[in-house]
């Protein structure tokens, strides 16, 4: 059997974000193609068009887009419950926007503007995301890794720990008890191996697999336990870090799940990254892998997969709004990066998926009773290639530096009352609704949002001294709200009065 490069694997799995959404311009793997768009209208051409733009945000509109496995077939069919011919054949691509406007009409009770529904077709540019873009230009890169469940964060996430979700497509209020074999069964087989969940708030694999054996040693809080078992050189063979999904006064939600911003996640493959790079000794058998549970309904222009059942279960149809769904295609396409200065920087368009990292442990570490399902046997895997010495191999010193991007603020409760009631200030009835500032996560833009309300309120009462404002709602339409009262909008106010008077 070949040496093992690694000791350590240690596994990072992020939040519902799609490759085109973090890489799409970061110029190395597969970006965005010149010619994408989706149509308000799936596929009907003569409706409005929206194509991807530079610049992705870092809070969403609402609660972001909605990934359940029926919007994930509006976003990839065009239609939220195919047909077996529709299901078989290559998905469109065609209904990631008409995906979003859905889910925003229910979530505002209005008809959302073309600006907001634009932010599902959003792409960061690399330097919004100087972290994870940097690690993704120096390592490797895979631009080829599906989400095993075109669907939503629990199944997916069980099929990382078991390679089956044993029929779930949906998270059903993470309730399940799984009686499936785990990839930590099988390490609990040999007594030469060793597994840790490190978790910031949910431990999902506590949740979810209860019959797994463990220890107290096998389950810790990322805060309290990695950065010292990284320096004390205790790294498990296996550890699975779980983000937090709550945020507090010093550290907000870090999962990346939208709407949370996304920089604190950033901090967190920072802090990883730098722990393991501070500590050359450890860094030298341990990989660090960074993967993303599934797109979270943003776009991606790649068309998933063919793939096996994993054992023959059909999705659930136990809810009234479940769908049929047999397993036997990939989620859509989600960033993994391979981090170790083994490694040359570089891109793999290997197809992987969540299955691949418990295939290639059981492997690479020859774990006893084999593979789970059909799904992590079949699966491609990391062992060859990246788990085994290789002759002629060279450790890398030239590993670049990272720095996290400013982090947002969390808002005390005043603060946020102090923001939400700033949009009772709006002149425009219908945009007095306090979901607009849901999105806002830092002092800076909620000081500007709130200086922008105040201003626009004196705007109006200026330009119509104190009276209510005419019954058609004048406003400024050449010259956007600023943050300080303007004489100008104040005069274009009157005429556009005046006009509709």
């Amino acid at each position: 059997m070949p040496e093992l490069l690694f000791d350590h694997i240690v596994v990072l799995m992020l939040e519902n974000r799609s490759f085109d959404h973090l890489f799409g311009y970061l110029g190395k793997g597969e970006g965005l193609p010149a010619d994408v768009v989706n149509y308000e209208k799936p596929g009907v051409t003569s409706s409005k068009a929206f194509h991807p733009r530079k610049g992705g945000d870092f809070t969403a509109i609402g609660d972001g887009p909605s990934h359940s496995l029926k919007s994930t077939n509006l976003q990839l069919f065009g239609v939220a419950e195919p047909d077996a011919a529709t299901s078989a054949a290559i998905p469109p691509l065609s209904g990631f926007v008409k995906s979003f406007q859905n889910t925003l009409t229910a979530k505002l009770k209005r008809k959302p503007t073309d600006s907001e529904v634009q932010q599902v077709m959003n792409v960061f540019e690399p330097v919004q995301l100087p972290v994870l873009s940097t690690l993704a230009k120096e390592f490797v890169l895979c631009d080829r890794w599906f989400a095993d469940v075109p669907g939503p964060t629990m199944p997916n996430r069980a099929f990382v720990h078991a390679a089956t979700s044993q029929g779930y497509t949906y998270n059903a209020d993470w309730k399940p008890v799984f009686t499936c074999k785990t990839l930590y069964d099988r390490i609990n087989d040999d007594p030469s191996r060793s597994w840790r969940v490190y978790s910031h708030d949910s431990d999902e694999v506590m949740q979810l697999y209860p019959n797994v054996k463990r220890t107290a040693a096998n389950s810790a809080l990322f805060a309290e336990r990695f950065l010292s078992d990284v320096a004390a050189d205790r790294l498990p063979s296996y550890s699975f870090i779980i983000p937090g999904f709550f945020g507090e006064h010093h550290q907000p939600a870090n999962s990346m799940h939208a709407p949370q911003d996304v920089r604190p996640a950033e901090r967190l493959v920072a802090d990883i990254y730098g722990a393991l790079r501070d500590h050359p000794e450890v860094w030298k058998k341990t990989l660090f892998m960074i993967v993303f549970d599934e797109n979270g309904g943003y776009y991606d222009h790649v068309p998933p997969p063919k793939t096996v059942s994993p054992d023959n279960i059909a999705g659930r149809l136990d809810q009234p709004f479940l769908v049929p769904f047999d397993f036997k295609r990939l989620g859509l396409r989600v960033p993994c990066i391979l981090v170790s200065p083994w490694f040359k920087a570089g891109v793999d368009s290997t197809v992987y998926s969540h299955s691949t990292i418990p295939g290639s442990v059981i492997e690479a570490f020859g774990l006893p009773k084999g593979f789970l399902t059909k799904r992590d046997k079949e699966a491609n895997k990391l062992t060859e290639t990246y788990l085994t010495k290789k002759p002629g191999q060279v450790w890398r010193t030239n590993t670049p530096d990272l720095a996290a991007p400013v982090q947002p603020a969390i808002f005390d409760e005043l603060q946020r009352e102090l923001l939400d009631g700033s949009v009772h200030l709006d002149p425009h009835p219908r945009a007095r609704n306090v979901l607009r500032t849901r999105d806002i996560q830092d002092h800076k833009q909620a000081r500007a949002f709130i200086r922008t309300q105040i201003a626009k309120h004196l705007e109006h009462s200026f330009a119509w001294k104190g009276r209510a404002k005419p019954a058609r709602e004048p406003s400024a339409d050449n010259q956007p709200a600023m943050p300080q009262v303007s004489s100008s909008r104040i005069a274009e106010l009157r005429r556009a009065g005046r006009k509709r008077g």
